[in-house]
């Protein structure tokens, strides 16, 4: 009896499927359970995986993008990078600097060296006594010479026993190539 009531089922939807749109609207929905069951459930982890392969390959060219960029910036001051010097290189350098202008060295020390993000730097403590415009000039100098240097510390008085002079002391940081 239930075999029968089936096919009566069958046989009336059938009947049915004779009117145009109700079988446009039958197939319609076939083609669509057929498509999402068939075509987009088995691509859509293909879709998701590509999309993280996709994020991540855009990182590193973005991470390549940003090394090219800092290799540039590195070549314009790299022959201001002296290769293969130590402390004692820096202090002679300095001492020779110094004595481009009229001032008295009274003190010149280091500090171990230190890095400084992926350079290693030298440390020299120097005071000096002059005029005002020398001690100037030799900041100036600091600043413009070929080498790389960071004044780290300043410290300006006025000199101990001659008026019209002052005594400065830095901190300066020289990079090592």
């Amino acid at each position: 009896m239930a075999t029968k009531s089936l096919k009566d089922d069958f046989r009336k939807l059938f009947d049915q499927m004779h009117d145009p749109f109700r079988l446009r609207v039958l197939l319609t929905g076939i083609a669509l359970v057929i498509g999402y069951a068939g075509i987009y459930m088995p691509l859509a982890g293909g879709i998701e995986e590509t999309t993280l392969k996709l994020s991540k390959e855009q990182r590193r060219q973005e991470l390549a993008n940003d090394v090219e960029c800092l290799r540039a910036q590195v070549e314009k001051f790299q022959n201001r990078l002296p290769q293969g010097t130590d402390t004692n290189e820096w202090i002679n350098y300095v001492l020779c600097g110094t004595r481009r202008f009229p001032l008295k060295l009274i003190h010149l020390d280091t500090d171990p060296s230190r890095r400084v993000g992926p350079y290693e730097m030298v440390v020299l403590h120097v005071k000096l006594e002059g005029r005002h415009a020398d001690l100037d000039s030799f900041l100036h100098w600091l600043e413009s010479n070929e080498r790389l240097f960071r004044v780290e510390s300043v410290d300006v008085s006025s000199a101990r026993c001659q008026e019209g002079r002052l005594a400065m002391q830095l901190t300066v940081l020289g990079m090592k190539g």
